[in-house]
């Protein structure tokens, strides 16, 4: 659950001057990364960044040429090139990206050189424990260690992650979801498990033998319980797993065997009843809105919401809300 994280925080900075830009970088990226002379004259930094958690997506651009050092930190980056060039010395292996290219840029336990030309680039944050969590390889469990084996993603699967980035960007910059954690929290697990796809790993395809064990009626039982008495909290798989203590790989495969859906599709159908029911008490002159009680039960879009709402009771949300 990542509702403590608060709402997203936005941190913009600007410069011309050489040693001014060279230390905020270095502050950015904390103690992994020291920034070394430019190499060809002068320097423009603007950076834009927005932050939920320890989740951060960055616009990055460097009018100069620069020499970066990282030691594999807690994070994985995950950059796209709009401009520029970058090359890359990861211990034996070497990497140039240009314009249009999507890379891991940075592991834990791995330490990478590079050289940037004048680059313009998004670059997404993501914590290792966060891509573990959604992947279902929590230290504690089985299922494997997740350890990416290609720095860069399944071939044409890069436009999938640039339109996801893009849209949990927006979400996080919009003001109508900035301050709902259901969402927030929804769009992170979202850009996670779209790096998880993307990149290829060691990840165990599917269910173990204990996986298909627990997948019973009592583990079901246990999820749906949770669930239902727990919907206002920022819920993900391995929250509702722990919950029943079982595996993610168990949780999904009991959904998928005993209600032919998956937890997440349960989930949203228990908020969705939650906001029937809210839209149901409002009252003349309060404040509820169509668009205030989806983003409040984890619906980003209200078009969307609307189209699910008449499709599950047969009527729109706005009868409800004038009943």
């Amino acid at each position: 659950m990542m509702g403590s994280a608060g709402p997203p925080r936005q941190t913009r900075f600007v410069s011309s001057e050489p040693d001014e830009a060279r230390d905020f970088i270095g502050r950015v990226y904390d103690s992994h990364l020291r920034v070394g002379n430019a190499v060809s004259g002068g320097m423009w930094v603007g950076f834009d960044r927005v932050e939920f958690g320890d989740v951060n997506l960055s616009a990055v651009r460097i009018s100069a040429d620069l020499d970066f050092r990282m030691e594999g930190g807690d994070q994985i980056l995950i950059a796209t090139v709009k401009a520029g060039r970058v090359d890359y010395v990861r211990g034996r292996d070497s990497a140039r990206y240009g314009p249009g290219d999507t890379y891991l840029g940075s592991r834990s336990e791995v330490r990478w050189d590079a050289r940037l030309h004048g680059p313009d680039l998004d670059v997404v944050g993501l914590p290792e424990s966060l891509l573990h969590e959604v992947a279902g390889t929590a230290p504690d469990r089985s299922g494997g260690h997740w350890r990416p084996l290609s720095w860069q993603p399944l071939p044409g699967c890069a436009a999938q992650w640039r339109t996801t980035a893009r849209y949990v960007r927006e979400l996080f910059e919009g003001p109508q979801v900035a301050t709902e954690p259901l969402i927030l929290g929804a769009a992170v697990r979202m850009l996670a498990a779209t790096a998880l796809t993307i990149f290829p790993s060691d990840v165990l395809p599917g269910p173990s033998a204990t996986d298909r064990h627990d997948a019973h009626p009592a583990t079901l039982r246990r999820a749906i319980a949770f669930i239902e008495s727990q919907p206002h909290l920022d819920l993900g798989v391995a929250d509702i797993a722990r919950a029943a203590n079982v595996t993610s790989r168990a949780l999904r495969l009991t959904f998928r065997r005993h209600l032919d859906t998956t937890p997440l599709a349960y989930l949203r159908r228990v908020r969705l009843d939650k906001a029937r029911e809210e839209l149901g008490r409002a009252t003349a002159g309060d404040d509820r809105t169509i668009e205030s009680v989806a983003s409040r039960w984890g619906f980003a879009d209200p078009s969307r919401f609307a189209e699910r709402y008449r499709d599950e009771y047969g009527e729109s949300p706005d009868r409800t809300l004038r009943r």
